[in-house]
């Protein structure tokens, strides 16, 4: 039986595949939130079968109620979505990191990868780092082809052992089938939570230099402008807060010198949410 189904495709040259799948790996949504973006008003071309591939008590289905009535129920999904911006072919992985069958699935992506031609992968990821929020995150990269590096990436070169996400084993399965592959890892401030936009931004500025294609990035620039506004506003009322993120950057790798009553991402989600709440605020 077959993982996945497939829907008519548009003729494409040469397209360049992204992963941006929601779950480990994403801090803040970052990378899912920039490949939903991208995704936006695409054509889904796979549709993965979810009760193949979810574990519902992991990644349940949302159901939305308006006046005491149920209105929708969302099903987690994974599907491929073509869109062509500015006339480049596109096709972008969205949706839920899969519970099961991540063989299976590295088996069909390779496959899909050759059927379609596709000219190199692109993933998208974001981590937790002890870094100071920005109005852009910084990225880093890592290739399996030093040609597809461009100007400002910056290789990561220290050898790590991390968790593997579906993304970087996904990614493990189309270089097998021949294509050359970048990553981009946004850096995500240790303490904040999603949306943020900055981290989205980073990541989306690095797809469009390797697509060769603008982005009208406006919107997004000015909420991440509003956003770091906000979060400067709740971190001035902390002053231990406020000094830790100040030197930030001099910790990094020194975790022991983080306060035990530091605000997490979430009681400092909840801030911006009393922020944006009171009427006061603007």
């Amino acid at each position: 039986m077959s993982l996945y189904s497939l829907h008519t495709p548009p003729p494409m040259e040469d397209p360049v595949l992204i992963f941006g799948l929601s779950g480990w790996g994403d801090a803040a949504s970052a990378a899912s939130d920039a490949a939903d973006w991208l995704a936006e008003d695409g054509q889904p071309i796979v549709t993965f079968d979810p009760d193949a591939i979810f574990d519902y008590r992991s990644n349940r289905p949302i159901l939305r109620f308006s006046a005491g009535e149920s209105q929708s129920l969302s099903w987690p999904r994974m599907e491929l979505v073509h869109v062509r911006p500015s006339g480049r072919d596109v096709l972008i992985l969205v949706g839920n990191e899969p519970d099961y069958a991540w063989a299976g699935i590295c088996d069909a992506l390779g496959e899909l990868a050759q059927r379609f031609n596709v000219a190199h992968l692109i993933t998208l990821g974001s981590v937790p780092t002890p870094v100071k929020h920005g109005t852009e995150s910084a990225v880093f990269c890592i290739a399996s082809d030093p040609r597809l590096l461009l100007p400002g990436d910056e290789m990561l070169m220290d050898e790590i052992v991390v968790p593997a996400s579906a993304g970087t084993v996904f990614r493990s399965a189309v270089e097998d089938a021949g294509m050359e592959a970048v990553g981009y890892w946004a850096q995500i401030p240790q303490y904040v939570g999603r949306p943020y936009h900055p981290g989205v931004i980073g990541l989306l500025k690095k797809v469009s230099a390797q697509l060769d294609v603008e982005f009208d990035l406006s919107t997004l620039v000015e909420e991440s402008l509003l956003q770091i506004e906000r979060l400067d506003e709740i971190i001035s009322q902390r002053a231990d807060a406020s000094d830790f993120i100040e030197n930030l950057e001099g910790r990094v790798g020194n975790t022991s010198k983080i306060p035990d009553d530091l605000p997490t991402a979430d009681e400092i989600a909840d801030e911006v949410l009393k922020f944006l709440e009171n009427p006061d605020n603007g």
